[in-house]
């Protein structure tokens, strides 16, 4: 148990610091500014994005080759995914490796003809099978 003294000391104490803290000279104040728009990818040589492909949805910065033959779709808010047969898979697997980080996108898993990549607030999945090839995009955002 403390006595009266102890504790008229520690509260004095106390407010001395406390008021050398408030009368201490200000020092230097540091402004960091930071960009408030994130750039946006030009359009790659010989790229096409999603819209031009005609979809409504989807990230307007995911670029295919311009020779791309789309013969399935689904175009919904939350999922795009599109089944090609043009370009190979093996020339879509190169595209994509090259073009998806520079738009941003993150490779995530690469092997046997396969790519998973994400970027905020897209997630995606590239696969090829024999003649054809399938690109997935999936959002949680309503």
């Amino acid at each position: 148990m403390r006595g009266p003294l102890v504790t008229s000391l520690l509260a004095g104490g106390l407010s001395v610091a406390l008021l050398a803290g408030c009368s201490a000279a200000p020092g230097p104040i540091e402004v960091s500014v930071s960009p408030s728009a994130t750039a946006v990818p030009s359009r790659p040589s010989g790229g096409i994005p999603l819209a031009e492909l005609g979809f409504r949805n989807g990230p307007d910065d995911l670029w295919l080759p311009e020779q791309v033959l789309v013969v399935e779709q689904v175009d919904m808010a939350n999922n795009v995914t599109l089944v090609m047969a043009k370009p190979s898979g093996e020339e879509l697997t190169h595209w994509l490796r090259e073009h998806l980080p520079a738009a941003g996108y993150e490779i995530t898993a690469d092997g046997a003809g396969s790519l998973l990549f994400h970027r905020e607030p897209w997630q995606g999945a590239f696969t090829v099978t024999g003649e054809y090839s399938a690109l997935s995009l999936r959002t949680d955002r309503e």
